[in-house]
């Protein structure tokens, strides 16, 4: 799938919310910028789908999914987590509540931190919190790439559709709000919205199928659905039982509006080239933007007028992009390159070659 800079815009919109709800102070957040992690979510599911159904007949189609997706993920995540034990041995006073209330750090390797914090209750881990959503999307990433290989087009949209309808029940039933949010099958509705979408727009017949909803009418439902999911949110609190569902279709909403956009065109929204830079470097910001404010935070606060907010957080930010670009140039684009070199092979079996040589031409 060739990249698109409308898809990276969103990617760019999504860690920006991610940002504001980490870094402003509670009473100046507005609206349902602490939903980053839902469009996210709904990028992550086309994407990935789409990845998969376009090479679901490769030979080597779990050995490629599996080795790209590891340049992606692995390189930065586990240079952090080194850096955490790094920390832990050296200079445990950074770390605060993350040097008592870390999970085993096994449970980071092998991404299923997210049911350990599940199954205590709490988070009190500034540091690493932020990897409970990596650890469902890995655990998405071998769910999907088992299912795509092995369900017919049709079987993969009734799956997504009833797991959509799943994941409200299923985080209505659980009394812990936060392993309500964080279990795979109970943030499925976004992923799977996002499944359910590739599947739709695959094979060249997308652009038709969803040409048919004018543009201003998905344009007009985007306020319609932030509203009912701010009345939910308001009601029932932060991860209630239907507010992801209705994020959800907010988010595929804006996710078809930016696949429907013709891409040689200038948009004032899908061309943006802060928010396009932004996305590329999305997957950095998300995974060192607490670390680097638990370090940057103390030093600023002792210097004179740096207190501020107005001040602390544009600093914070800025060398948070700073870092965000070293990575991405130094380790995540070489590595992810490096993954790429690894081709989907869609070439005949060899079995099947000489089987076919071997018949003799009809007459």
């Amino acid at each position: 799938m060739k990249r698109s800079q409308a898809l990276d815009v969103l990617r760019g919109i999504a860690i920006l919310m991610v940002l504001v709800h980490h870094y402003v102070p509670d009473q100046f957040k507005p609206g349902l910028l602490w939903s980053g992690v839902d469009l996210f979510f709904v990028l992550s599911g086309f994407l990935i789908a789409s990845i998969l159904l376009e090479n679901v007949e490769a030979r080597n189609y779990y050995q490629t999914f599996y080795l790209r997706r590891a340049a992606r993920i692995i390189p930065l995540f586990w240079l952090l987590l080194l850096l955490f034990v790094f920390l832990m041995k050296f200079a445990p006073e950074f770390l605060g509540s993350s040097y008592s209330q870390h999970l085993p750090l096994w449970s980071y390797f092998t991404f299923i931190q997210n049911f350990l914090y599940a199954a205590r209750g709490f988070w009190r881990d500034p540091f690493l919190d932020v990897t409970w959503s990596l650890a469902l999307e890995e655990q998405f990433y071998v769910f999907l790439s088992v299912a795509a290989k092995n369900l017919n087009r049709k079987l993969l949209a009734g799956l997504s559709i009833f797991l959509i309808f799943l994941a409200p029940f299923l985080r209505w039933m659980t009394p812990d709000l936060l392993a309500a949010n964080i279990l795979p099958l109970h943030r499925a509705d976004s992923l799977m919205l996002g499944v359910l979408i590739a599947v739709l727009w695959e094979g060249g017949r997308g652009r038709d199928r969803f040409a048919r909803f004018k543009r201003h009418f998905l344009v007009a439902l985007l306020p319609l659905l932030a509203g009912v999911a701010y009345f939910l949110r308001a009601g029932t609190g932060f991860g209630g039982p239907w507010v992801h569902v209705n994020l959800a279709l907010l988010y595929g909403d804006l996710l078809v509006l930016a696949l429907l956009h013709p891409a040689a065109k200038p948009h004032l929204l899908f061309s943006n080239k802060f928010l396009e830079w932004l996305g590329l470097r999305s997957y950095g910001i998300y995974l060192l933007h607490k670390p680097l404010r638990l370090a940057i935070v103390p030093v600023l606060r002792g210097l004179p007028f740096i207190h501020l907010a107005w001040i602390n957080l544009p600093v914070t930010a800025l060398l948070l992009f700073v870092v965000a670009e070293i990575s991405y140039r130094l380790l995540e684009k070489p590595v992810m390159d490096w993954g790429h070199r690894f081709k989907y092979d869609k070439s005949p079996r060899l079995a099947e070659a000489s089987r076919d040589a071997s018949i003799p031409p009809s007459r």
